[in-house]
């Protein structure tokens, strides 16, 4: 894997009072602001973007019941050609030592998987659809 971070995603306590602060300090137009119920996204350029996201989320994502203390903070994500690049990825996470939280799964959002690496950082692994 060539890592390139596409997607730096934190977790939060107040999403509200989080979108505030970095909204005032980015101090981005609001077509680059996407938000969803349970996210928002600051949208940077195509390769880009920094997500706020609740913090028991991010739990459950990395595969803990709750927010513990340990509990990752953060993902960070990986934009892969394809879902075949996906799955070679992983592959080599097993041979390093990581795990596997999530196989890779279709979704609406594309085809994606999560592992941990040898220290308890989390990543995401994606390979967006091709738009028609």
């Amino acid at each position: 894997m060539k890592p390139k971070i596409n997607i730096i995603t934190i977790g939060v306590d107040e999403l509200e009072r989080a979108f505030m602060f970095y909204r005032e300090l980015f101090d981005i137009p609001d077509e680059q602001i996407g938000a969803g119920e349970d996210h928002i996204a600051f949208f940077f350029d195509d390769n880009f973007s920094f997500v706020l996201f609740p913090r028991e989320q991010i739990a459950l994502t990395a595969g803990k019941p709750e927010a513990l203390e340990g509990t990752p903070g953060f993902v960070l994500s990986h934009r892969a050609d394809s879902a075949e690049e996906v799955d070679a990825i992983l592959e080599r996470v097993l041979i390093g030592g990581g795990l596997i939280i999530t196989p890779g799964t279709e979704s609406e959002w594309g085809y994606s998987a999560y592992f941990e690496d040898t220290e308890g950082n989390v990543w995401e692994l994606m390979a967006t659809p091709v738009a028609n």
